[in-house]
Formats: structure tokens, sequence, C-alpha cells
């Protein structure tokens, strides 16, 4: 039985056409020569072209591939008779390097996932401070320009929200915290890079207490602490972000800030903190559970759609009320508890985006 074929005898890339003679152990050439069948390697195999190529396992370079056409079923039946290796019909050939392939693949993922996190702190840890203050600007002057919103300044309101970032005493954040208002109906807070925390103006309206503002604060101080914000945009940009430092496209940094959302385990790293900063600064977590059990029920009567937007990224509501529940009842039994803020301090922080000065 004869086949058509093409040998390449690894020195030119030019294919010589051939006809080979298949004999019961093996590949008749025209030169005369042998290839047995135990010595040859499939090393492709064509199934819409019907091809199948060959390596010698004694000889280096020449390879040999049989063409099939439409009438040559019975010799390919035949080869696979002699040995399957020959056509990889049972696949096994193939099937294997592609387990070692998606072994491989998903082994490189599986490091890259656990090894990941560690990368992303090492890029951070080596950005500059000034560098990280500059995109926290970038971050929250593109976020008054995207809202039409302005920053609240009003002196008593000012002196207000001043001394609850005061009582939120923490050691060893890596910037200066700042935190403003701005003017906008949004039930949300934010922590942009470099220490910057902005306040929306609609929690404030939709707060009851002083220590639930504190609540929602520490919270955000604890995404400062944890340089969470940095870490995200890096996350989203990349090694790039070094690049856009260094005189690169500063609007992107702003951009991209605006779209951040932490993953869960960072929102469960930023509320554990704020319950210690809380602690340690002899205020209650009552604050917090109040504030989120009363928007809980909204949020399921779906009154305030916003408000749900403000979990979206966090964990689940009940599981954060309940974290807050036990924090109480176990690590609060000595606590004294006291008002942050007097009442009028306290409707001077509600009112703080209105243009004249309350309480004064």
């Amino acid at each position: 039985m004869k086949l058509k074929a093409l040998y390449y005898d690894g020195n030119t890339a030019m294919a010589k056409s051939i006809e080979v003679v298949l004999l019961p152990n093996g590949f008749a050439l025209p030169s005369g020569e042998i290839w047995e069948y135990a010595l040859l390697s499939l090393i492709s195999q064509k199934k819409d072209k019907d091809q199948l190529t060959y390596k010698h396992k004694n000889q280096n370079g020449p390879n040999l591939t049989i063409l099939f056409d439409g009438d040559d079923a019975g010799q390919r039946d035949y080869l696979n008779r002699a040995s399957k290796h020959l056509t990889g019909d049972n696949d096994w050939h193939f099937i294997r390097w592609q387990l070692v392939s998606a072994i491989a693949i998903t082994c490189l993922v599986f490091l890259f996932y656990m090894g990941y996190p560690l990368v992303n702190r090492a890029i951070v840890a080596i950005i500059p401070d000034n560098w990280a203050i500059r995109a926290g600007d970038l971050v929250v002057d593109s976020l008054y320009q995207q809202y039409t919103s302005d920053t609240c300044e009003n002196p008593q309101g000012n002196a207000a929200l001043e001394k609850v970032t005061a009582a939120l005493k923490i050691e060893d954040l890596p910037y200066p915290v700042r935190v403003e208002v701005v003017d906008n109906p949004m039930v949300n807070a934010l922590a942009a890079p470099g220490g910057r925390v902005v306040i929306f103006n609609g929690l404030l309206q939709q707060a009851d207490t002083p220590e639930e503002i504190a609540g929602v604060l520490s919270h955000e101080i604890g995404h400062v602490y944890y340089q969470h914000p940095m870490q995200g945009l890096v996350n989203v940009m990349g090694f790039s972000i070094i690049g856009s430092f260094l005189g690169g496209d500063a609007a992107s940094i702003a951009i991209v800030g605006l779209s951040l959302s932490y993953s869960r385990e960072y929102e469960r790293d930023a509320d554990d903190l704020a319950l210690v900063i809380l602690k340690n600064n002899n205020i209650s977590a009552e604050g917090m559970l109040d504030f989120f059990e009363r928007h809980e029920k909204i949020k399921e009567e779906n009154a305030i759609a916003e408000i749900a937007d403000m979990f979206s990224t966090h964990p689940l509501t009940k599981d954060r009320i309940k974290l807050f529940r036990d924090h109480i009842k176990n690590k609060e039994v000595e606590l004294k508890k006291g008002q942050l803020l007097d009442k009028r301090e306290w409707q001077n922080l509600v009112n703080i985006c209105n243009k004249e000065d309350v309480g004064s």
C-alpha cells in the first residue's frame, strides 16, 4: 500500500513530495530507508486535513508527514491497528499534553493569586508618600467635577468635624488623615489614596448621632491605615501607575480612582480596625450598629436605593451587624460611654454644607 507524503530533511524548509509504502513494520521511503513504527514519534496531527507528522527517534532533523485522502481510510486503520501511537486516534498522546498544560496553567494562576497581594503591597510600599497624596488629590478633585459638587466650608461645622476626627486617634498611620464633606446627597463615604477621606452630605443627613459618623469615619481610617486605596489603584492600573506619576496621564488615575471598589476582605479588615479604634478611644460601636440596623431595614423596604449601593462591595450587612453586636457584648462591658458632640455641635456638623454658620 502506497501513501503520499512530505519529507523534510531538516536542513532546508522545503518539503519533498514522495510516496511511501506501508510495510508490516514501518514506512519504506523511496531511498530504500525504512522508518520502523516502533522508532517513530507522532509530533502533530491535523484531523481536518488528515495529516500525521512523525519524527524518527534516532535521527535529528528529518520529519515525515503522511497525507491521507478520502480513499485512504483503510491505510489509516492499518496504522492504527499496528500501533495507536501512530495515529493518535486514542487521543491520549494529545490529551496528556493538554492535561500537563492545564495543570501548569492552573499552578501559575494559583501562584499568581496567592502571591499577587504580596507583590501589590510591595509596590505600594515603594511608592513615595507625596505620590500617594497627589493621587488622592486627583481622585477627590475629579470626584467633585464628576458630581458637580463642592467641598462644604462652614467654620462651625468644620470645628465639629475636626472634633470627631481628633477623637479617633490611631498610631502608625502612613499619612495624616484629611477629612472633608462634599455637598452631595449620596449616602456614602470614601477613602482616597494619601489619607484623604470624603464624607457625602447625604450620609450626614441620614445619621442620627455623631457616634454613627464616628463609626463610618473609623472604617474609612481603617482603609487609610492598610493603604487599601493605593492598593486598589495598583490593582486596577498595575505597574503603569509608576509611569503615570512620572509624568504620564494623571487624569486617568483620577477617573480610575472613582470606580474603585474594595474586596470584601479589605472591608472586613477595615471593620475590624474600626472597632479597635472606637474602643481604644472610649467610643461605643453602638452608633455603627444603629446605623446599619436602621439602613438594613430601609434597604429591605427598598425605600432608598442609593443606600444599597454603599454596601454593594462590603460584607453582607447582616454579617456586619452580627460583628458589631458581638463586639459590643464581649468587648464593651467596661466602656464608659460618653457623648462625642453636644447637641449644638452635632447640629453644626449636620448643617456643615449650609452657607451660613449654625449654632454660633
